[in-house]
């Protein structure tokens, strides 16, 4: 998925590990929630529109990307002060593509960052332990153009959850 997903979940797991006491507990479930989060997101990419390479001769993939970035900024400003640890946990994962794109794109060389490492570990968990492993069975739309609808309605999803959530615990009187 894209960022504005993963940045969706961050805010999510933040509404529902939003405790003051047992500190160390809840940074620890946040930080495991937000690589289990990215991990099946990132086996949900398949039903997306989520072609593995960048094509900047496409014009949709071009408009795409920037409505990406813009959402992504526009998610940052809205949730990003209030869940920024479990937003960072659960994006966290993508920091493998900024170092080995950045590599190339700055022309040097990390012999130990050449392969996806964070990826490689959580697509091992996920294709080794059921019921992850139920989601190799999720088809694979990555190149067609109308699979942003989906991604677009998991958005939408995301939106009702963290509306909920907020709102269910307005109403709670103890």
């Amino acid at each position: 998925m894209q960022a504005p997903t993963h940045i969706l979940a961050g805010k999510i797991i933040q509404q529902l590990t939003d405790r003051r006491d047992y500190r160390f507990l809840v940074v620890a479930l946040t930080f495991f929630l937000g690589l289990l989060f990215h991990a099946i997101f990132d086996k949900l990419a398949r039903m997306t529109y989520h072609p593995p390479n960048a094509d900047f001769t496409d014009y949709f993939w071009v408009f795409y990307h920037m409505l990406v970035l813009l959402t992504t900024i526009v998610f940052l400003y809205l949730y990003g002060a209030e869940a920024k640890w479990a937003i960072f946990f659960s994006i966290s994962p993508d920091l493998d593509w900024v170092f080995i794109h950045g590599q190339t794109l700055l022309g040097i060389e990390m012999p130990l960052y050449r392969e996806p490492h964070i990826h490689q570990t959580i697509n091992w968990v996920m294709d080794n332990i059921p019921p992850f492993t139920l989601l190799n069975l999720l088809p694979d739309y990555r190149f067609f153009y109308w699979a942003i609808s989906l991604e677009v309605a998991f958005v939408g999803v995301l939106l009702l959850i963290i509306y909920r959530i907020k709102h269910s615990r307005r109403n709670i009187h103890f």
